[in-house]
């Protein structure tokens, strides 16, 4: 019975919630969606400072997880080269955009004074150990990072790598290899998946004189989707607390927006540049407040809008239903078939700004 009605809601939702007019407000140039700062780093290891026979990282700065991301799409770009060009295809492009999203809105800022870890810190900001989005963006980089060291996919690097911790809430984290797996063996198992998938590929032609990898573009999205939601499910629980948000209402989007996300991920979502910056061209500028529960107010653009809207309504209908929506949902999404309309339906609730 529910699974007969979980494609009609996603219709219901997609063609009553959207209009086809255009947002004048969404339009940007490609440089704007890069993260602050992008042309700063050069996706190097070596940027790090070396202490003692060790590479020192500290996660708690934003270029430093910024560097992160870099590294890994610089890394791992070989293998993607046939998904676009100018590496435009790398399946890490979504998490590298939303990064950059989150920091440019304040939501590595101190709750609730976002003065402090603001995006007005320029180049050495900090993330704020008392943001949630601080929190749940920490394990989705750094279990990447760390599973890439465990798996040699960085190669054999010079030096330890070892991550600055913060004594406040430190056991909400792991700093190392071997504290993320002796606490998340499973997550970590996921992430070296994806790894080891990627090294398994061979070259099969050469196109320009690129070589032209055996990556299938389903797997590798999926690998990649299944290593992100691994890292939120560690994350999810240690922050849904509203001390770690700017408001209740921005921590309800939060949890509305990281559901939805769940969603997009079992649609095997294409993470590429143009596909991410499309879609995070939604994402709100702001912190929410507690006067935008009800009432959006106008300096949200039509697409920001939709995505506020559509997320929570989402959280709405999948808590009506006990969590079937999304359980029927994944059953649903098994075939290239129904994953290509679910993409669509995606797109119509999220890429199409409300009237």
């Amino acid at each position: 019975m529910w699974s007969s009605l979980v494609i009609p809601t996603f219709l219901f939702l997609s063609f009553s919630s959207v209009g086809l007019a255009p947002d004048p407000g969404s339009t940007t140039h490609e440089n704007d969606n890069y993260p602050p700062f992008w042309d700063q780093t050069d996706g190097d290891i070596a940027e790090f400072p070396v202490q003692n026979n060790k590479i020192i990282v500290d996660p708690w700065k934003y270029m430093d997880r910024l560097r992160i991301f870099k590294i890994l799409i610089t890394e791992s770009n070989k293998y993607f080269a046939s998904f676009g060009k100018n590496d435009t295809g790398n399946v890490f492009w979504t998490l590298t955009l939303l990064y950059g999203r989150l920091f440019k809105s304040d939501r590595f800022s101190e709750p609730p004074n976002s003065s402090r870890c603001a995006y007005e810190s320029g180049v050495s900001s900090c993330i704020s150990i008392n943001s949630g989005w601080g929190g749940i963006s920490y394990y989705v980089v750094i279990m990447y990072f760390l599973a890439a060291i465990e798996s040699e996919f960085l190669g054999n690097l010079p030096y330890e790598v070892e991550l600055l911790s913060q004594e406040e809430y430190r056991s909400n984290f792991c700093y190392s290899v071997e504290e993320c797996r002796a606490a998340y063996p499973q997550a970590m198992d996921i992430h070296n998946s994806f790894y080891k998938y990627l090294q398994s590929r061979k070259i099969v032609s050469t196109t320009s004189g690129i070589p032209q990898y055996d990556t299938d573009e389903d797997t590798a999205i999926f690998k990649m989707w299944a290593a992100h939601q691994a890292a939120l499910d560690v994350a999810k629980p240690k922050f849904r607390d509203v001390s770690f948000y700017s408001s209740e209402t921005e921590r309800d989007f939060t949890m509305d927006f990281l559901l939805a996300a769940e969603f997009i991920e079992a649609v095997l979502y294409r993470p590429y540049f143009e596909s991410s910056a499309e879609f995070l061209a939604g994402f709100p500028h702001r912190l929410l407040t507690d006067q935008d529960r009800n009432v959006l107010t106008s300096n949200f653009s039509r697409r920001e809008k939709a995505l506020i809207t559509v997320v929570k309504l989402i959280t709405k209908i999948n808590k009506s239903t006990g969590g079937l929506l999304l359980t029927i949902w994944k059953k649903l999404m098994t075939s290239k078939f129904a994953r290509a309309i679910g993409r669509f339906f995606i797109k119509r609730l999220l890429l199409i700004p409300i009237e």
